[in-house]
């Protein structure tokens, strides 16, 4: 009788802390927003240690390589680890928690050498913050649109083949590779190619805004 009352509370206490999993899991409020972004920068802190500095020459080092790499799947997929140069350099960190509900609902924090990315994925679109400040929204047609939705800042082109070309200003800057699944990690697949060396501070920080959320999420669904 005893062995089974045990067994019964151990039961129950297994069953709230899978609810209480499931409803973390829910869409957040603006409040839950923050203190998940909190929480994954002071984790980010104990493990990515000091990052190299973007300079447009290690952007053209950037690699598709990560160090640190973990990927959970449970009550919404969660993701983060460190990429690194072709020569095993840590330029990029980043966190990325998805949460449940209809549709898109994702937070994914970003760290480089001297930067910070910051998206919010709704059905709606991803809200790119660089720096704390918002830049504009990312829609399905790869469009990055300003704060107010009526002008376009860059796009990045999904529908074309190896390469996808990123314009920023209706320029082509640069070019995000697509993941070869089907190469070993180790043999350091570039992740740019053909970045223009006569980009201003502002097309760099747009760019990159597209450029590493396409990185990421290639490697998270790959």
């Amino acid at each position: 009788m005893a062995l089974f009352a045990l067994f019964t509370l151990l039961m129950a206490v297994a069953g709230i802390i899978l609810l209480v999993r499931v409803f973390a899991s829910f869409a957040p409020g603006s409040r839950k927003l923050q203190q998940d972004l909190d929480k994954m920068k002071e984790d980010m802190d104990k493990w990515a240690g000091d990052l190299v500095p973007l300079t447009r020459e290690e952007v053209e080092l950037f690699s598709f390589n990560q160090e640190k790499h973990i990927m959970r799947k449970g009550f919404g997929k969660s993701a983060k680890g460190i990429f690194t140069s072709i020569y095993h350099e840590p330029v990029m960190a980043y966190s990325y928690k998805e949460y449940m509900g209809p549709g898109k609902n994702a937070l994914l924090y970003v760290r480089t050498g001297g930067q910070e990315f910051v998206y919010r994925a709704t059905k709606k679109g991803i809200d790119v913050l660089i720096d704390r400040e918002k830049v504009g929204t990312l829609r399905e047609d790869g469009g990055l649109y300003n704060k107010k939705g009526n002008r376009m800042l860059a796009q990045i082109n999904r529908d074309a083949g190896e390469f996808l070309p990123v314009l920023v200003n209706n320029r082509e800057v640069a070019n995000v590779a697509r993941l070869n699944k089907e190469e070993s990690t180790k043999v350091g697949q570039r992740a740019f190619e053909f970045v223009r060396e006569d980009m201003t501070q502002e097309e760099k920080d747009v760019f990159l805004s597209l450029a590493v959320l396409e990185v990421i999420e290639q490697s998270i669904n790959r």
